[in-house]
């Protein structure tokens, strides 16, 4: 026993490298921690998580058009994060509190091309796609509050196959509307937090009128 005693004292466990990786490993957390909420100030979302609070949870769609196509690329996309969608309706329909709604008005979606390459033959052989729309969000309360969209994907045309390229070209459309969606869903929280200052700031501006005009 004594034996076994001196050989655990005279060969101690090497703490160094032990103590070293306890340190990186919370150098690393206190990394991730920080770039969390610098990205969450972003107003950068995961996908599928909660975009607004949970007492706000509809959200109407409103468009010059119906059945346009991003209303229903935002119809699909919005309760993936936990919101109602509510389109084409022009008032706020009954049983629902004027409180609880977010309301997204799209301006008529545009689409740009823009030439990269070209064929020996001179044909297009090669162009971006731009696709922007312009569109405004009313929370309660609050002014309205503009933004702009856009999304570009590069497209290889070809002239020998204009059925199936024709139909790629929806595809691909279809899916720039899909990420556009997904990224006015995603930043409806830092517009939310935009329109929670601007609140503030004209009750902060309405007491200064009442506490000037009284005698």
């Amino acid at each position: 026993m004594i034996s076994l005693l001196s050989q655990v004292f005279a060969s101690p466990p090497k703490w160094g490298p032990i103590i070293c990786a306890m340190i990186k490993k919370s150098k690393l957390a206190f990394i991730i921690v920080i770039m969390a909420f610098v990205l969450q100030g972003c107003g950068f979302k995961l996908r599928g998580s909660q975009a607004l609070p949970s007492y706000l949870n509809n959200v109407v769609i409103l468009s010059q058009f119906d059945y346009l196509p991003l209303s229903r690329a935002l119809d699909k996309r919005l309760p993936v994060y936990q919101l109602q969608s509510i389109v084409g309706e022009k008032t706020i329909p009954p049983g629902i509190e004027p409180t609880t709604v977010v309301v997204i008005k799209l301006e008529p979606e545009a689409l740009e091309r823009r030439l990269l390459s070209i064929f020996a033959s001179g044909q297009v052989a090669e162009y971006e796609l731009i696709y922007s729309v312009s569109y405004e969000v009313i929370f309660p309360f609050a002014e309205p509050i503009s933004a702009f969209m856009t999304v570009a994907r590069e497209y290889q045309d070809d002239p020998d196959q204009v059925l199936a390229k024709s139909r790629e070209l929806e595809l691909v459309l279809d899916e720039m509307r899909a990420e556009s969606a997904d990224r006015m869903i995603r930043l409806l929280s830092s517009q939310y937090t935009q329109a929670l200052v601007s609140i503030e700031a004209r009750k902060t501006r309405e007491a200064a009128k009442i506490k000037v005009n009284k005698p």
